[in-house]
């Protein structure tokens, strides 16, 4: 199979990991919502998952980070979902999940 075709593999940073298990929480616990906690999480993975046959679904920000990797933003109910593309290994990886009215782009 040519590799050109081969679905891109997602990886998630522990920064990111550590985000979610707080919202996760946050959301279930302080406001007592455990079926919209589940529900959100469930939408987030899914529309990650897409990502493995279509990384560039959602618009580039205006923000690089050391390496110079350009950011992707996709919006998950109130929440931003950043990550970038590396192409030559295939890979997306999911830098952050933020709280969308919260300042990002820093």
């Amino acid at each position: 199979m040519d590799s050109k075709n081969e679905p891109f593999e997602v990886e998630f940073t522990n920064e990111c990991i550590e985000e979610m298990i707080e919202i996760y929480e946050y959301i279930s616990y302080k406001l007592k919502e455990n079926n919209a906690a589940k529900r959100l999480m469930a939408m987030v993975t899914d529309k990650i998952l897409k990502l493995t046959n279509m990384p560039e679904s959602y618009m580039k920000i205006g923000k690089n980070d050391r390496l110079k990797r350009e950011y992707h933003r996709m919006v998950v109910k109130n929440f931003v979902v950043l990550y970038t593309i590396d192409f030559q290994k295939r890979k997306v990886y999911i830098s952050r999940m933020i709280y969308g009215r919260r300042n990002y782009l820093s």
